[in-house]
């Protein structure tokens, strides 16, 4: 059988059919060819499933099974069948165990690649929407339930969602600002004051015949329409900037005080959740269903709370789904686990092989290689946020560097004024040294000032978050360090109308120890260093997981290894009678 390239397959897959030229190539260099043989495990069920299973040839057979062992559901996946495109944007347990049936080659798209892939073609996702016949089958594109959670990520949420600063595998599952009906009864009082008090001055204008007490009556009315305006006016545009958002990794609470235009966000993730209690205080509250959700974390952050939005209840439905599937991702992960420690130590072959990509790709040239590496060199020593490698560097926001060289520009600007006026006047001699000498002090203390703002850098590595301060020009260095696995909870902060407009503001990094918290301050997109940095908490975490059980893995193998040869030797008696 004449084998196509994998470009081709993917190009006639109906699943793949609205999509570019340009992003099938990129499409192809993220999907990895496997061949198998008969019988091979590709997956066990309950295993963590975070990758999209395309059959090239042969064939796979699925099976579930219950408790007892009973197998409830069986399929066969054919080629040009696929399953798992759901996966691709939220990991999950493995319903089936598939098993390959003759042999065969099959594709893979891990998650993390195709999310990297949606970032870069993130149109892509208008030609993976489904699309159905007459009867009723999906013609094109994913299943409903891929596109249900697609529709939930970065790319397709909500605006409202996307100002917390949502990670590439964030998905929305919840989002709320306060109910219309708290809005209402803030407002309510403000409206009816306003109709009471034009009717009072209407009735004043009627029962007099003074132009000046009409006057008095037009002025009174339109004092009214305008204060009590202003006051509804705040109170919505106060109520509009407040979210409540529940993704599958983070709570998070975004606060905006329109009196002093002070942002926070409060995220915390949701594997610190512990509780989540429902209160409707009052009997307005109970009777139009809202009310205020209280998240209670197993840390020293306290309590989150989603406070006067409609039905609260949806708040820990949201939570305690995310929970059990956290649960169920980690039991899948130590199954997993296991079963690899296993096979390693007894050497088993894997279940399939990876194919060679014969594809070429082309590279920049090494001269154009090398111009780009210097100019960016030169402008990462003054952006804002540097990502080498595998450590991100921040710095202050470009308003501060403003601020701080505000003065010495003020002063070389009046010194190079008052040269001029000493040159109109003639006067030339020693007194024209004196500007001049301030002109070289201010260019001076402007470069120790931009150097200074340069030098204080915040680094987020694989391990650790580092606060450095640096004097100029190598006068004294500060540093303070704490591991990423100390992080208990990250929060972000515009303090005030600058910071709101300019997006700065303070990020501050709560450990286990108190006298270790860190605050990166002034940091540009307070939000996004957030997301950055729990997102490398989440990697140490996981990383330390497996670092915690590898070795109680390995000796689970050697005993089990022993066990076996005990058995093989018949070296172990009967410990039940016949």
């Amino acid at each position: 059988m004449i084998m196509t390239s994998k470009l081709d397959f993917l190009a006639q897959l109906s699943l793949f059919s609205g999509l570019t030229e340009s992003e099938l190539r990129d499409l192809d260099q993220i999907s990895v060819e496997y061949e198998f043989d008969d019988g091979a495990v590709i997956a066990y069920q309950r295993d963590v499933a975070d990758s999209l299973y395309i059959v090239k040839s042969g064939r796979l057979y699925a099976k579930q099974v219950d408790g007892q062992g009973i197998v409830r559901e069986s399929k066969q996946f054919l080629p040009n069948d696929w399953f798992g495109d759901q996966w691709l944007f939220e990991a999950d347990a493995h319903p089936y165990t598939i098993k390959g049936s003759g042999n065969g080659r099959l594709l893979i798209i891990k998650s993390s690649d195709f999310l990297q892939f949606l970032k870069q073609h993130p149109d892509c996702l208008e030609g993976l929407e489904p699309e159905f016949d007459s009867l009723g089958n999906l013609d094109s594109g994913m299943s409903t339930d891929a596109w249900e959670k697609a529709t939930k990520t970065p790319i397709k949420a909500d605006k409202d969602s996307a100002k917390v600063s949502l990670l590439p595998d964030e998905l929305v599952e919840f989002h709320s600002r306060r109910s219309k009906w708290f809005l209402f009864i803030q407002i309510v009082g403000p409206i009816i004051l306003l109709v009471f008090l034009i009717a009072l001055s209407g009735m004043f204008l009627i029962g007099s015949d003074s132009s000046f007490t009409v006057t008095m009556g037009e002025i009174i009315a339109v004092l009214a329409l305008i204060g009590i305006g202003a006051v509804i006016l705040f109170r919505l545009l106060d109520w509009r900037n407040d979210y409540f958002v529940i993704t599958n990794k983070h709570a998070v609470h975004r606060e905006f005080s329109l009196r002093t235009f002070r942002t926070s966000t409060n995220k915390i993730p949701v594997d610190q959740i512990q509780s989540v209690t429902i209160e409707r205080p009052t009997f307005i509250a109970n009777l139009f269903n809202f009310g205020t959700a209280r998240i209670t974390t197993a840390s020293t952050i306290g309590s989150v709370y989603f406070d006067n939005i409609d039905d609260p209840d949806k708040v820990a439905e949201a939570v305690n789904r995310l929970r059990s599937r956290v649960k169920a991702l980690d039991a899948g992960r130590v199954q997993a686990t296991m079963r690899q420690s296993l096979e390693q130590h007894f050497a088993v072959e894997p279940p399939y092989r990876p194919i060679e990509d014969d594809s070429e790709t082309s590279a920049p040239s090494e001269a154009n290689i090398g111009k780009a590496t210097a100019v960016a060199r030169f402008f990462d020593r003054y952006r804002s946020r540097v990502e080498t490698g595998s450590t991100i560097t921040y710095r202050k926001h470009w308003f501060t560097l403003f601020k701080q060289i505000g003065w010495p520009l003020f002063f070389v600007f009046l010194a190079v004024i008052v040269e001029v006026i000493l040159n109109r006047m003639g006067l030339i001699g020693w007194l024209n040294a004196i500007p001049i000498l301030f002109v070289l002090g201010g260019l001076a203390w402007t470069v120790w000032e931009l150097e200074d703002w340069r030098n204080d850098v915040f680094q987020l590595t694989p391990q650790s978050v580092i606060d450095i301060d640096r004097r100029p020009f190598g006068f004294g260095e500060s540093r303070k360090q704490a591991q990423l696995s100390n992080v208990q909870n990250v929060n972000a902060d515009r303090p005030n109308l600058w910071a709101t407009l300019f997006n700065y503001g303070d990020v501050y990094i709560e450990t286990a120890g108190a006298s270790s918290d860190i605050t990166f301050e002034y940091v540009a997109n307070p939000n996004l260093v957030q997301s950055d940095i729990f997102k490398r908490r989440d990697q140490v975490q996981q990383l330390m997981r497996i670092r915690e059980g590898d070795s109680r893995r390995k000796e689970y193998a050697v005993m089990l290894d022993v066990y076996k040869q005990a058995i093989e030797q018949n070296r172990i008696p009967r410990r039940t009678a016949d």
